[in-house]
């Protein structure tokens, strides 16, 4: 194997340069049987796309560079006499997707079309090459970046590669520059609807192994000779000795569309436009395609130079896209981009993006070599596998008796059971996490801890007691943190000698699966000490990193952030079910935004005995916007140490329920100091006024500096509530359901930040 020397096609401002490299290689198999020493290599000419910045993004003016690359490249072919060419990229990704900035700035249909038209007249260059093209995924292929791979004969990735997909869909928009046809036509509808809608949404991608399993990459190889591999595969392609089959599923036309939609449902209850546009995409695409042998209308490979004649020979053009779908593909996008949903989705994808870089550690990490855990209920030992999962660091759980100890062993054995049956952990993690994680009745068993964090009962005097005793064992170096879901840090700090080593650290509910920590300094720390505060700060965003959550600043006021917010809504539907309101109507009020659970369902979730607690904390502090619903205490009375809930499986209300709201409104009407409401109303006075409560919480907690920004706000409660990225949080959703304007008389976020701007 052997190279010449590379020919670079760049300007110094272009986004994205061009290297080309010939290659020589022969068939593996030709050393396997002992070909002649006269037979002739392959000439692989090796494209190496090097993008100025950190990894490639596809804006309008890296895909006019690459257009007019491609139009110079047959010549280029033609002179070095290249059988096949290779299209790699510089750097550990291979191609991220488009250039969002540019997106929102699009504020007319001719722009919005135009985005999409651009890069199908440019990767139609792709298809019009005169030799077989492969491409090389050296590193993560996503939307645009997998569209040009897919534009290509062939696709090799290398092994460990983690993201492969098409997330366009999780952006309110379709894949516009023609990933639907040619993955419909390479993997079947069921295959490409999993991958490019359903995992869209929900945020999964493709491993490379993964990828080659369906059908999407035709081969992996390994990454340590990523390009001698991928050279010596590519050459027995080119002299037929390796087949890639083209398996589109069996029975292709005749797949479920309606079925997408219900499983997209059942994640996020409403219609999505993006959803409906990419069903009708690729129920199109599965029609044969003019001029292709297989069943769902791509050539079968089995000698690369044939079929790449055969894809010219179908779909090559000059002057349009080059294939069928190309017209309708542009429209959907097109009208998709100039949608709210869409807005609000990229309005999310930055705002996270710009939480994440926020929440990474500036200073040197905290040597962690023992954590203690305080508490062994459900919460506590989620953060003591968390803990022990991702530091791979002795954790020790420690209960106030020998039964509560055995009690919480025992859900640590339950919660890594669940973690091995989904795939999280194989047996050798298993065996090892397990190992790591002992369960006692000894606080003495804290003093070698370098962490402490406490996940006992909420109750001040409780907790208080915890870090009493918990200071005079550990070692002036340790961390100590809190979980606790709405009690004020300075409240619990104020007993310790050293009240700026605590810190609050509230986790979410499933710890292992949502990735949001808030993170409450002191307020009294704070201001006596801002160095130190910032130093236990960013010890903190370390810690957070490591346990791969990431954290957002919250102040140190009751509720918090999430907690607040989601408990404003949920006393705001029990107070309308209490003052008589139909159940239904109430819960279901914003089931048609797509919110993930509604008030009764999340309530359910929570626990009734820790949101009433929750509810009294924060009735304490603004007692006239958190009312104590009637029928929650009585829940919490009937209850006792039972798990009562509201909703039946079935969404019914339980007897129990039923009885303790019947109770709740006799006493409503009996009580002259109750708070009132106009009602009882439908649908959308219900879903009015919920929102309208939204609203002005969110401008409170921005008013009183509970979040910095608003799009701290957001990301948090995608974070760590699962709000979707179509409502980008909240507060793009309270700006165009008019809620803001009517409580603050004003939008929350600027025109045009997640919603379509004024047309010029």
């Amino acid at each position: 194997m052997s190279a010449s020397s590379p020919a670079s096609a760049t300007t110094e401002t272009a986004p994205v340069d061009f290297v080309f490299e010939v290659q020589t290689v022969n068939d593996p198999r030709d050393a396997r049987l002992g070909a002649a020493d006269d037979s002739r290599p392959f000439r692989v000419g090796v494209i190496t796309m090097r993008p100025a910045a950190k990894l490639l993004v596809w804006s309008a003016a890296a895909i006019t560079a690459f257009e007019r690359y491609l139009r110079t490249l047959p010549d280029q072919v033609r002179d070095a006499d290249v059988d096949a060419l290779i299209f790699t990229a510089a750097g550990s990704v291979f191609g991220a997707g488009a250039d969002l900035s540019e997106f929102q700035r699009v504020a007319t249909p001719t722009e919005a079309t135009e985005s999409a038209a651009r890069a199908y007249r440019a990767f139609a260059g792709l298809l019009a090459l005169p030799v077989p093209t492969f491409s090389l995924l050296n590193g993560a292929a996503l939307g645009g970046g997998l569209e040009v791979a897919l534009h290509t004969d062939f696709r090799i990735a290398a092994a460990g590669v983690a993201a492969i997909g098409l997330p366009e869909l999780s952006l309110g928009l379709v894949p516009g520059w023609g990933g639907l046809t040619w993955l419909t036509a390479l993997v079947g509808p069921d295959v490409a609807a999993r991958i490019a809608v359903v995992d869209s949404l929900a945020g999964r991608n493709l491993s490379a192994e993964r990828a080659r399993d369906l059908g999407v990459v035709d081969a992996v190889v390994s990454a340590d000779r990523l390009l001698d591999a991928s050279l010596e595969w590519a050459a027995g392609v080119l002299a037929g000795s390796v087949a890639v089959s083209r398996r589109p599923a069996a029975g292709s036309r005749d797949w479920d569309a309606d079925d997408v939609r219900a499983r997209v449902r059942r994640r996020i209850p409403t219609d999505l436009p993006a959803v409906d546009a990419a069903v009708e995409l690729i129920g199109r695409a599965t029609e044969p395609l003019p001029g292709c042998t297989a069943v769902a209308g791509v050539p079968t490979a089995s000698a690369g130079l044939a079929t790449a004649r055969e894809r010219i020979a179908t779909y090559a053009r000059n002057d349009a896209p080059g294939e069928p779908l190309a017209g309708a593909t542009v429209e959907a996008f097109g009208r998709l981009l100039l949608t709210d949903e869409a807005r609000a989705s990229i309005y999310a994808f930055f705002t996270l993006q710009r939480v994440r870089r926020a929440a990474r550690p500036g200073g040197a990490q905290l040597d962690i070599g023992h954590v203690g855990v305080v508490g062994g209920g459900l919460m506590a030992t989620q953060l003591a596998v968390v803990f022990a999962t991702r530091l791979g660091v002795p954790v020790v759980v420690v209960e106030v008796d020998q039964d509560r100890a055995d009690l919480a062993s025992s859900r640590i054995d339950m919660l890594l059971e669940q973690a091995r049956d989904r795939g999280g952990l194989d047996e050798t993690a298993h065996a090892r996490v397990r190992a790591l994680v002992t369960t006692v009745a000894d606080r003495d068993r804290l003093a070698d801890s370098d962490v402490v964090i406490e996940a006992v009962f909420e109750d001040l005097s409780v907790k208080q007691q915890v870090w009493r005793d918990v200071e005079a064992l550990v070692s002036s170096q340790t961390l100590l943190l809190t979980n606790t879901s709405s009690l004020l840090i300075s409240e619990q700090a104020s007993v310790l000698q050293h009240p700026e080593r605590l810190i609050g650290f509230h986790f979410f509910n499933p710890v292992a699966v949502l990735p949001l920590v808030e993170l409450i300094l002191p307020k009294e720390t704070e201001a006596r000490d801002e160095d130190a505060a910032h130093r236990v700060a960013d010890t903190a965003l370390s810690l957070a990193a490591r346990l791969g959550k990431t954290a957002v600043r919250v102040a140190d006021h009751p509720g918090f952030l999430v907690n607040r917010l989601l408990s404003r809504l949920i006393g705001d539907a029990l107070h309308l079910i209490d003052s008589g309101w139909d159940v239904a109507t109430v819960d279901g009020a914003l089931v048609g935004d797509g919110l993930p659970m509604t008030p009764l369902t999340l309530l359910d979730y929570i626990g009734h005995g820790v949101q009433l607690h929750i509810f009294e904390t924060l009735h304490d502090a603004w007692p006239a916007r958190f009312p104590v619903s009637a029928s929650l205490q009585q829940m919490v009375e009937i209850g006792g140490p039972s798990r009562l809930r509201y909703l039946t499986a079935a969404g019914e209300l339980t007897p129990e329920a039923a009885q303790a709201i019947t109770t709740a409104r006799a006493r409503s009407e009996q009580a002259a100091d109750a708070p009132r409401v106009a009602g009882p109303g439908d649908a959308a006075e219900a879903r009015g006024l919920l929102l309208d409560g939204l609203a002005q919480e969110v401008n409170l907690v921005l008013a009183d500096g509970t979040a910095e920004s608003p799009q701290d706000v957001d990301a948090a409660l995608m974070l760590g509530a699962n709000y979707p990225r179509h409502t980008g949080g909240i507060i793009p959703l309270l700006d165009r359901s008019g809620a803001s304007r009517r409580v603050t008389g004003a939008d929350l976020l600027p025109r045009g930040t997640a919603n379509v701007p004024e047309r010029r």
